[in-house]
């Protein structure tokens, strides 16, 4: 019986996808990237070579995985952030959608388009599970993921479906490769299309009072309404628009008198690593400028993030 695989970002879908396409799939260009000055065509070479060699390794060692991309079905809604008044995604949802991608030029194409397929994708995830097919959750531990694995839990409460069956994926916080490196992950978005089926031995069927006790929580939660989502000591908790705004402050204090937005945005996201994502921090950068905290004092170059810009302190 085929299963549906549910996911909540549209990264982890591109690689889930990869990873069920794997056994028709002999081979691709392996891409390497320089930083900090332009190699030697010997060098060159040689860091192709060895990605290469890498990329044939991980494709050795991947375990097959049963299913089809058309199995996947993303939900990338962004549900950690803004509010939550709507049954299914509509208006509101779109309109969270938008801010949150407004930094980018095409930003509200994208989360038009997000929008559309998420609608689409649930339509097709209540059909298939009334059809009797089981549904995998991959659930890592950004506040989307969460947020996410409850939501869905209420989608098929509401719908009479809470004796469906449901199984979950959960993430690991980190894996130790042979060679010693330890890899960090914070959504599944992050996992190579190799490591998808090795990773799917971490799965565990979701007894159905669990299945109600998460839409349940989905309800209090939209109940409380708040403008953001966050998890707190490991429990997803409603919490205020500025709870994040110390980080980003904490980042500013350490810049000179004018600094660059995108380096403050990219030292929270890398050095924090709070869950979530740019366009949220980019948004409360702009609440910093009409509050008077900050000035821009250049403008993002055409086709450019609106936070491709030097700001100076006030």
């Amino acid at each position: 019986m085929s299963m549906v695989q549910v996911v909540f970002s549209e990264s982890a879908a591109g690689s889930l996808k990869m990873a069920l396409s794997l056994d028709g799939c002999i081979g691709g260009a392996t891409a390497v990237a320089f930083l900090g000055g332009e190699p030697s065509p010997a060098e060159r070479l040689a860091a192709q070579r060895r990605a290469e060699e890498q990329e044939r390794r991980a494709r050795a060692a991947a375990v097959p995985m049963e299913g089809s991309p058309a199995d996947v079905l993303a939900f990338p809604l962004a549900l950690s952030v803004g509010p939550l008044e709507e049954d299914a995604p509509g208006p509101r949802r779109l309109e969270a959608l938008t801010a949150l991608c407004a930094h980018w030029p095409e930003g509200p194409r994208q989360a038009a388009g997000s929008m559309a397929g998420a609608q689409k994708n649930l339509a097709e995830l209540l059909r298939r599970v009334r059809a009797g097919e089981p549904v995998r959750v991959w659930q890592g531990p950004e506040p989307d993921e969460v947020c996410g694995l409850f939501w869905l839990a209420w989608q098929l409460q509401n719908a009479g479906l809470a004796d469906a069956a449901v199984e979950r994926v959960t993430l690991p916080e980190y894996e130790v490769r042979e060679d010693g490196t330890v890899v960090e992950y914070a959504g599944w978005g992050e996992v190579s299309p190799y490591d998808w089926g090795r990773m799917a031995a971490r799965v565990r069927p979701v007894p159905g009072p669990v299945l109600r006790m998460w839409g349940h929580r989905w309800a209090a939660l939209c109940r409380e309404n708040a403008p953001l989502r966050a998890v707190v000591n490991g429990q997803l908790r409603s919490v205020p628009e500025d709870f994040y705004d110390f980080l980003l402050l904490r980042e500013i204090a350490r810049q000179p008198e004018t600094f660059r937005e995108a380096e403050v945005i990219g030292q929270v996201l890398g050095r924090y690593r709070p869950g979530i994502g740019d366009g949220w921090l980019a948004g409360r950068m702009e609440n910093f400028i009409r509050r008077g905290l900050l000035e821009p004092i250049t403008a993002p170059e055409p086709g450019r993030p609106a936070y491709a810009r030097t700001l100076r302190k006030k």
